[in-house]
């Protein structure tokens, strides 16, 4: 796999898997992270979609989504988001989007300063998982 972080960035995926092809890397997965906040999600969602298919047209690889999430007191929006994507995942043709992991979500109470937990500060999860079910 070769993870990059920004899924929505398409000029950063071509720069990247073009410089790995050009010096012979080979791999079967795409990997991508995705953090957006409550105001981009929707945009950048639809950003990582175009990206995800032109990946998947330009090197034939799979796509997963291995790091996505949102910050944990935006349970709703984070709940639409993970729909969303993993709608979006889905969608991919020829099943080559193999889904979405969600980063940490077990994080909570500000763990070692990281926000972007699915539970709560009482160590209980939010309904961003329900996403999951």
């Amino acid at each position: 796999m070769v993870h990059i972080s920004n899924g929505y960035d398409n000029a950063l995926f071509r720069w990247n898997l073009d410089g790995l092809k050009a010096n012979g890397a080979v791999w079967d997965v795409i990997g991508m992270s995705l953090y957006p906040t409550t105001a981009n999600w929707s945009t950048l969602n639809s950003q990582c979609l175009a990206n995800m298919n032109d990946m998947v047209a330009r090197y034939g690889s799979e796509i997963m989504v291995c790091e996505a999430g949102m910050s944990w007191d935006q349970p709703a929006a984070c709940n639409a988001f993970i729909t969303d994507l993993l709608s979006k995942s889905k969608s991919l043709g020829n099943s080559k989007g193999l889904g979405v992991i969600y980063w940490e979500p077990q994080a909570y109470n500000n763990w070692q300063g990281y926000t972007l937990g699915a539970f709560d500060n009482s160590g209980k999860p939010t309904i961003a998982l329900n996403a999951f079910k």
